[in-house]
C-alpha cells in the first residue's frame, strides 16, 4: 500500500503525468532522490503501470462509442482464455470487461460511425464463441476521467 507521500505523487502524476521529478518535489517539499525513488518504487511494483497521453476521439475521427454485450456460448477456460486473446487484437476495442451475470462481456468500441460499426459486429458475429446480447449507442459522454480516487 502507498504511504501519505506515495499517494500524493500518484495524485499529482495522474492530474498530470508531464510533471518532472523537480516539479513534483517542489510540491511536496522533498528534494528530487526520494521522489525519483519512490517513483521507480511505485513503477517497479506495479502500482504506476504507465504513461498515456488522453486524446479526443473526435479529433482522429473515431468519434462513435458503442457498449457492445456478448453472452458467451460455452462457457469454459479455453473459449474464455481465446476469446481474451482475441479481444487484444482488437484496435477498436478500448476497454473489455469480463462480467458476473447475464452479460459475459462488455466492450468499449470505439468506430468513425456507425458504418464502421456495423463492419466490427459482422467481425464478432463470426467469433464462435460468443454471441452479441446488446449493442448501446453512446449519444455523448457526460463523464471521462482516468484517475483513480486515492
Amino acid at each position: 500500500m502507498p504511504d501519505e507521500i506515495d499517494t500524493k505523487i500518484l495524485s499529482l502524476l495522474q492530474n498530470d503525468a508531464k510533471l518532472t521529478i523537480r516539479d513534483i518535489a517542489d510540491q511536496l517539499s522533498l528534494t528530487t532522490t526520494p521522489v525519483h525513488e519512490r517513483i521507480k518504487k511505485l513503477e517497479k511494483e506495479g502500482v504506476i503501470i504507465g504513461y498515456r497521453a488522453i486524446i479526443d476521439p473526435e479529433k482522429v475521427d473515431k468519434s462513435q462509442v458503442v457498449l457492445l454485450n456478448l453472452h458467451m456460448e460455452q462457457y469454459t477456460p479455453k473459449n474464455i482464455a481465446a476469446f481474451e486473446k482475441m479481444v487484444h487484437g482488437m484496435p477498436q476495442v478500448l476497454e473489455c470487461f469480463h462480467l458476473a451475470g447475464t452479460v459475459d462481456y462488455q466492450l468499449k468500441v470505439v468506430v468513425r460511425d456507425i458504418k464502421e460499426y456495423d463492419k466490427f459486429l459482422m467481425q464478432m458475429a463470426k467469433v464462435p464463441m460468443v454471441s452479441v446480447v446488446s449493442s448501446m449507442i453512446v449519444l455523448h459522454r457526460v463523464k471521462q476521467i482516468t484517475q483513480i480516487p486515492l
